[in-house]
């Protein structure tokens, strides 16, 4: 059922449940939480959010997206993915974009799905490339390209997702040699392109 297709993993819900307190609201709401005292939580978690915190407006868009202690609203999920995406969350960017690939809260709109999918992707984000390289495999929201699927799935492997070699072989099978050395070479452009930005946003 698409309500189930949700992009939520398990380890980041508890990656969330377990992120260091910050200071002010956020903190009281995560204690709010804890203590099992959900209107308090959620009213200072979105006070927190609304001041521009982007970890409360991530953790706001996850609980209302999967109805974790708080009632499911896609739209407010929606809301609050978004203003965390434009701070530049790539979890979030990831969750938004996967909203829009199944219509949950929004308009299905692959377009959509595939601008989000590409600015967590573009920021390492090995499940938002995995993402991009099905919309690229698939024709949807954009024309299907297997040279650029087979390059997003490549980077997914080099990032550590165990489904980026799986579905590389898999589009392989539709590519011609010359088609999956040009995909190879996207990459080493790619990465080269990239990799010392990423290390900036590690750091």
């Amino acid at each position: 059922m698409k309500n189930m297709r949700l992009t939520i993993t398990a380890g980041l819900i508890l990656a969330l449940l377990t992120l260091p307190a910050a200071a002010g609201d956020f903190e009281d709401g995560q204690k709010f939480f804890a203590n099992k005292d959900y209107a308090k939580a959620v009213e200072s978690l979105t006070k927190a959010a609304e001041q521009g915190n982007v970890k409360a407006q991530l953790q706001l868009g996850i609980r209302y997206h999967i109805g974790l202690a708080i009632p499911r609203d896609y739209q407010q999920a929606v809301y609050w993915y978004l203003k965390a995406a434009e701070q530049g969350s790539a979890s979030a960017q990831l969750q938004l974009g996967g909203m829009y690939d199944d219509g949950m809260g929004v308009t299905q709109d692959y377009q959509q799905a595939l601008t989000w999918y590409l600015k967590a992707a573009e920021q390492g984000n090995a499940v938002g490339q995995i993402k991009l390289g099905n919309m690229y495999t698939h024709g949807k929201g954009v024309m299907q390209d297997y040279i650029e699927a087979h390059k997003w799935f490549s980077l997914a492997d080099a990032n550590g997702h165990e489904g980026g070699s799986k579905n590389r072989k898999l589009v392989e099978k539709h590519m011609t040699s010359v088609q999956i050395d040009e995909a190879k070479q996207r990459v080493s452009e790619w990465t080269a392109e990239h990799s010392p930005a990423l290390q900036k946003v590690a750091e």
